[in-house]
Formats: structure tokens, C-alpha cells, sequence
């Protein structure tokens, strides 16, 4: 089901509320007018701030509709200005709701006097109007990535003077973040790119979706590392109090921290612009507490932390973000634990979270998630190698997804960890077939110091004639990473239509690339997704296996090998390298 706001719901519930003396409409105000904005600077306590009318920008369009004014006040002294996180802040003139402060401007004329942009009353409305209208099923979330909002850089009207031109910028809420390192905070800022790890899991993700945004690159300029608080007692929706708009909590939250402008019922709007602009959402409406305003050489800023979830933040538009306290979202539950072993010791730690369902950001917090468990877990960054085991479940899919892997790291294992998973839920995420509805990922790790590893030397092939229908004897030669040698036997057969002057025996470890010619896996359902992915060889394997040359090779002098047959060995928590070929020449017995 799709929802649409109503802008003539949304100029009913105006015209209502200025009859009612709440709301006063863009076309009412006037320049000169005076009144009074709502925030807190600290603490709990609501404090007011004056505001001066100074001019209107009524161009088309409703991200170019702003009151402009100039406020003032101790709150405003304290502050060092408008800080972020004052977004959301309630302006009233004449007694009546204006709007929300939103953005921070400089006019040419005066240029040492910082203004304020308020978004109108009506534009918030519809967002206000559009989460009352929500009930049960949310509807579906987009899956595209939108484009980056622009930034307006509008004139100001009203018979002001020739330097008009007004240059404003968003009072972006700061991202607060709670059980995070300095690490995991910059990979949340920087984003992530999955095919910078090899892997032909990599292959089956979308060209859209196989880099994550981080928070910059969303014009998000400000994160803040923060302990977080236990829920508050008498914490209150208000306007003018702070509130949270979460994308995880628990053992790990994120959010940003803004200001609520307009309470209805259990409906909210926040903000006076949006978060990361994702239309309907699904994010995790919180307490929020203000520690205090912090001067800053940039821009002010709110300082603070997220609380408990009180609801879900379910619209995310230009105007503001509009949320119910009575339709929490579910979100998708991450249970991980990694244990690390080294040096006559072993740590396990946990991590219990819930991150909200923003499709652009969910693999991103995934692999956040991991990376912080496990370096909580080695309490070091460097070497090692990691046995991973992870669980996909959801609704939409006809059975979870299970599959394990080893990975060996010279540098950063943690980065290791959970970088698979992170990608397989893009994979799910924006498959073909139909929304898996994710609700859990399971992960567990065991992290062991030093290299587990196993690098492939030799293959020897039993025999000196081979023609189609024989049986080839082989043995492949190893040695872990310590120099001890090991090796394994098998046989493989040769098909009676082979055809072409040989046949290649290859000795290798791991997953492979597709040949020339193969045919790309044939995946007609979610299901058959899942199958594939489980199947894709895991990094201790050693596999043996017999490739043929196409007919077409002898046309087009280019060799279109495929795998027709394979004898594969698993070393349990052992990454298996290196790749060794034999070709063999095929008798045909003249």
C-alpha cells in the first residue's frame, strides 16, 4: 500500500489551527513581526529565545519557502549562535506556531548579524498529517538510492534592501553514538566499499549496491562519541525537547539528536528538514537528553545522548521527520559473539543490537557491529585468522541462510569478520526476487593470534597417457604456513566426449572465478539465491578439479575452459592458498 500526504488534508488541519489560534500560515506573517522560540540548551529545562521577522523567501516549491529571522536571547549567547541540533526548535508569532528553525544564514548586508531560517508550519504539517495517516503494515521502503538534496542558496523578498543575497546551510542534527571506537566512528563516516575484499560473492551485488555511504557522503557533518543513559523517567515528547532519531540500539546506538516542534496525539514532527532524506522510514524514535551546547569554531552544537526507543520515526522528508510513539518499529536483530584466543587467554564478548531498517545504511551498521565486537573481543588491532559462522533469517525467505568461512589477516583481521556477512545482506537485500523481510543475522567468530594457513606446491598426476573414459590418479602437495608438509590423493575421470589436443587438472583453494566457458548460474527464486550462496566454496577448501576446453576455442584460438568435475577436502579453520595446473594431453589412440 502506498501512502501520499494530502496537502488539502494538510491546508485543512492549517486552516483549523489558525481558526483555533495554533498555527499561523506563511501568508500572515509580515517582516517586523516579534515572538519566541522553545529548545534546551541543557539539562531538561525548556528555555525561550526571541525572534525577529526580517523577511520571507516564498519562491516555488517547498524547499524554497523559509522565514527568515533574527534571534536572539541568552540561550542563544550561551550557545555561540544556532547550534545544530536546535533544528526542530518551535518558533511562535503572534502566539501561533510558525514553524521550525531549520538553518543557519548570513545576509550580505549584514554580514556580522547571523540569521535563521524557519520552515513554515504548513510544509511540517503534511508530514505531521502523513504519520497520522500511517497504521500497520508500514509500507514498503524505496530501494534506490535518491539523489543528495540540493542546498538552497535563496534571495531574500519583501522590499528588502539590494544586498539581499542570503546564504544559509543546514542546522544538520549531530549523530550521537554510543559504544563505538574512534575506528568503527570513521568507517561510519567514510562508508564502506565490499568489493575492496576479493570474493565472488561480490559478484552478484547490484553496481548500486556494492558501496555504502557513510555519513559524509549523506551530509551528515558532525559525529559525537557519547556514553549512553538509561531511560528517564520523566522524559516527556514536547516541543522544544530534545528527541532521537535512532538507526541502532542497544549494546550499540547511533542517532541523531534533534528538537521536536509539534506533538498531536502520538504523532510528532521534528527537525524543520530531514535526516537522510529517505521518504517513508522506519528508524527508532528515542529519548534523548542535552548535556550541554558547545561552542565550536564551525558551528555549535548540542551535545547529548539517546535513550530508550518511545516509538518509530516514520517519514523523512524535506520539510522535517515526522514519527508515532505507538508504531515502534521491529527493526532487525543483530546477536553476535566473538571469542578470541591468544597468549594463554581467551575473551568472549557479546554484542546485542537492534538496527532500524534505512536499506542504504543496514550493511554498513552491520559491519560496524562486528568490527567493534571483535576488536572489543582482542582488545588489539594486527594479525590472525578468524573462523566466521553466520545466520541470515526473515520472513520473506523460504529458509535462512547459513554458511561459514575462514579468513587470515596480516594487517587487521577484525576487518575480516564481518565484512562476508555485511555483503550477503546487500546480496538479500537487493536480490531480484522478492524482500526477505530480514528480522535476525546471527554471527559467531573465533579469533586465533598467528596463520592458520595451508599454501598448495605441487600437483602430481599418476600416469603418463590419458585419453577420454580414463581415470586420472592425482596427489596434491601442501605445507602450512610453519613448513610442515601434507598431502592428499584422489582420482578424477575423464568424460568419454571430451574433445580438444588436452584437459587441465587444477589443484586450488578457496572460491575460483568463472571459467570463459561457463554458463552464469541459472537463479529463478530467493531460494535458489540462498542455495548459491551457501554453496559458493568457503576459504579452507582445497579443491581439485578437471576443466575442458569448448568446441569454440579451436574457432576463436581463445581458451573457453569449464569445470566438469572436482574432488574437494575441507581443513577445518585453515585458509588454503595457492593454485597449481597440470595440462594433459589427450591420446586418442591414432
Amino acid at each position: 500500500m502506498r501512502y501520499v500526504c494530502s496537502v488539502a488534508l494538510a491546508a485543512m488541519l492549517l486552516a483549523a489551527g489558525a481558526a483555533g489560534g495554533e498555527y499561523i500560515p506563511l501568508d500572515e506573517i509580515t517582516p517586523g513581526m516579534t515572538g519566541y522560540g522553545l529548545t534546551v540548551v541543557s539539562g531538561e529545562e525548556l528555555v525561550e529565545f526571541q525572534v525577529e521577522v526580517v523577511g520571507l523567501i516564498t519562491e516555488p516549491g517547498v524547499r524554497q519557502q523559509f522565514i527568515v529571522i533574527r534571534a536572539s536571547g541568552e540561550a542563544i549567547e550561551r550557545s555561540g549562535g544556532i547550534a545544530q541540533g536546535m533544528s526542530g526548535s518551535p518558533v511562535y508569532l503572534d502566539g501561533r506556531l510558525a514553524g521550525a528553525l531549520s538553518r543557519a544564514a548570513v545576509w550580505a548586508a549584514e554580514p556580522e548579524r547571523p540569521l535563521g531560517l524557519v520552515t513554515p508550519v504548513q510544509d511540517m504539517l503534511e508530514v505531521l498529517q502523513e504519520v497520522q495517516d500511517k497504521d500497520r503494515p508500514l509500507p514498503e521502503l524505496p530501494r534506490i538510492k535518491p539523489d543528495p538534496p540540493a542546498r538552497p542558496q535563496p534571495s531574500l523578498q519583501q522590499g528588502q534592501a539590494e544586498e539581499s543575497e542570503l546564504c544559509s546551510w543546514p542546522l544538520q542534527a549531530p549523530v550521537l553514538t554510543s559504544g563505538l571506537s574512534e575506528r568503527a566512528v570513521r568507517a561510519l563516516r567514510e562508508g564502506l566499499d565490499l568489493k575492496a575484499f576479493d570474493s565472488p560473492l561480490t559478484e552478484l551485488l547490484p553496481p548500486w549496491a556494492d558501496s555504502i555511504p557513510g555519513l559524509d557522503d549523506l551530509g551528515i557533518p558532525r559525529v559525537i562519541s557519547a556514553a549512553g543513559v538509561s531511560g528517564a523517567s520523566d522524559w516527556e515528547l514536547r516541543p522544544g525537547g530534545p528527541v532521537g532519531v535512532g538507526l541502532m540500539v542497544g549494546d550499540m546506538t547511533i542517532g541523531a539528536l534533534g528538537t521536536v516542534t509539534e506533538v498531536e496525539g502520538s504523532a510528532m514532527v521534528a527537525l524543520g528538514h530531514h535526516f537522510l532524506f529517505s521518504g517513508p522510514s522506519r528508524y527508532f524514535l528515542t529519548q534523548a537528553h542535552v548535556m550541554d551546547t558547545v561552542q565550536a569554531l564551525d558551528a555549535p552544537f548540542k551535545f547529548g545522548t539517546l535513550g530508550q526507543v518511545e516509538g518509530g520515526v516514520l517519514a523523512d522528508r524535506w520539510a522535517a521527520v515526522g514519527g508515532r510513539t505507538d508504531l515502534p518499529p521491529a527493526g532487525i536483530e543483530l546477536n553476535f559473539e566473538v571469542t578470541a584466543a591468544a597468549e594463554g587467554r581467551t575473551e568472549s564478548y557479546p554484542l546485542n543490537a537492534v538496527m532500524a531498517e534505512e536499506p542504504r545504511l543496514q550493511a554498513l551498521l552491520l559491519y560496524l557491529a562486528g568490527l567493534e565486537t571483535t576488536d572489543r573481543a582482542l582488545d588489539r588491532v594486527g594479525e590472525g585468522t578468524v573462523s566466521v559462522s553466520y545466520v541470515f533469517q526473515g520472513e520473506g525467505m523460504p529458509r535462512p541462510l547459513v554458511r561459514d568461512n575462514v579468513f587470515l589477516s596480516t594487517q587487521d583481521v577484525a576487518a575480516y569478520v564481518p565484512w562476508e556477512a555485511a555483503a550477503v545482506l546487500n546480496i538479500l537485500q537487493y536480490n531480484e526476487f522478492q524482500d526477505p523481510e530480514l528480522t535476525v543475522v546471527r554471527l559467531q567468530a573465533e579469533v586465533t593470534r598467528g596463520f592458520r594457513a595451508t599454501v598448495i606446491t605441487d600437483l602430481v598426476v599418476h600416469g603418463r597417457t590419458f585419453g577420454p573414459g580414463d581415470i586420472v590418479p592425482f596427489t596434491v602437495y601442501a605445507r602450512d604456513w610453519r613448513g610442515e608438509e601434507q598431502d592428499w590423493s584422489g582420482e578424477l575421470s575423464i568424460p568419454l566426449s571430451a574433445q580438444g589436443p588436452y584437459v587441465e587438472l587444477r589443484a586450488y583453494g578457496g572460491p575460483r572465478p568463472m571459467e570463459r566457458g561457463e554458463a552464469p548460474p541459472l537463479l529463478e527464486t530467493l531460494g535458489d539465491l540462498i542455495t548459491y550462496i551457501e554453496g559458493v566454496p568457503s576459504n579452507d577448501m582445497l579443491t581439485v578439479e578437471l576443466f575442458l576446453l569448448d568446441p569454440l576455442s579451436e574457432l576463436t584460438g581463445v581458451e573457453y575452459l569449464a569445470g566438469i568435475d572436482g574432488r574437494t577436502v575441507t581443513l577445518p579453520d585453515t585458509v588454503v592458498a595457492g593454485e597449481v595446473s597440470v595440462y594433459i594431453p589427450l591420446d586418442r589412440g591414432g
